[in-house]
């Protein structure tokens, strides 16, 4: 599913929030990470839980895990304030743009790599409030934004890349990409021998293509200035997603495009917790870069405090 169901369920969300308490959306598993991270920034100022869930066997199966999740689902829509998207599958609560599809072949199907489970089901329903995003104050009321366009590319680095193909899509697909997601190695590596990679970025950025950087790995984060290639990186204006998924990464390029967010503002809001769906620059990064690790917060956002060894920044929120 993509942009125009995107905007069918936050529309229907928004036609009926007065009429019910919490909302479950049931869907196909494949891209359900991209499209519940695309609505966590679509319904502004939400104050009701809405939950994504699915299953990995079809209902009519004896084995399916449809009924389970199903009713799990519904169970923790009626009875936890949570106020944001989530996902919930195989028992287990997590926030939806912290999540990915982690595994085809088991019933534990999604994970969040980079902040605990909201909520864990077993004998009794375990939340954990304290990592709940804050409810929008009284009065502000819930807002859609549309307009989510899909004009990017998704490209993961790999030693036999064609680095060619690249250069090709920052010099001749600029009218139709608007932006390019790097999946690169570890923190932010990325080839160094190759002239026409940093040539192929400064000709994206010449062509008013934004150019994101994410980590291939699962665990971790894409962090500026790790390697002498990741600060050639920066120099070129490249934006470093931090500890976002490829899914969220792409979802919120696409609601801050949708915003019309200024150029200038973008690497800001990129690296600035709106839903939760980002934590601070690793603390190794402040002493070099203080900029880096503490992004100044976007006009109504609050202050992410840390919390000893759990993610830090988990109950931000922004106004956007």
């Amino acid at each position: 599913m993509g942009p125009p169901e995107w905007s069918i369920i936050a529309q229907d969300i928004f036609d009926n929030y007065n009429r019910f308490d919490g909302f479950v959306v049931i869907m196909g598993t494949d891209t359900m990470a991209y499209c519940a991270s695309a609505v966590s920034f679509m319904l502004e100022n939400l104050g009701k839980p809405v939950i994504f869930t699915g299953s990995q066997v079809p209902i009519h199966r004896a084995s399916s895990d449809a009924r389970r999740n199903l009713l799990s689902s519904l169970r923790v829509a009626a009875s936890l304030r949570v106020p944001e998207v989530c996902i919930f599958f195989e028992q287990v609560l997590l926030r939806a743009n912290r999540s990915r599809k982690c595994d085809a072949g088991s019933f534990r199907a999604f994970d969040s790599p980079n902040f605990p489970a909201l909520a864990t089901l077993g004998l009794e329903l375990r939340p954990r409030p304290d990592l709940f995003l804050r409810a929008p104050p009284p009065g502000r009321r819930l807002a859609v934004q549309g307009g989510m366009g899909a004009r990017m590319v998704v490209v993961k680095m790999a030693p036999c890349f064609d680095v060619g193909a690249l250069l090709r899509l920052a010099t001749a697909g600029y009218e139709t990409c608007r932006a390019v997601v790097l999946e690169l190695y570890g923190t932010g590596n990325a080839p160094s021998a190759d002239p026409r990679f940093h040539q192929a970025l400064r000709a994206a950025r010449s062509h008013g293509m934004v150019v994101v950087v994410t980590s291939q790995c699962a665990r971790g984060s894409a962090v500026p200035g790790t390697y002498a290639v990741s600060q050639e990186l920066e120099r070129a204006g490249v934006i470093h997603a931090l500890d976002m998924t490829t899914e969220a990464t792409c979802a919120k390029l696409a609601y801050l495009f949708s915003k019309g967010v200024a150029e200038d503002q973008l690497a800001r809001l990129m690296q600035t917790s709106l839903r939760g769906e980002v934590g601070p620059a690793p603390i190794s990064l402040a002493a070099a870069s203080p900029a880096a690790s503490s992004p100044t917060p976007s006009p109504g956002a609050e202050p992410c405090p840390a919390r000893g060894g759990e993610a830090a920044g988990g109950r931000c929120r922004s106004r956007l």
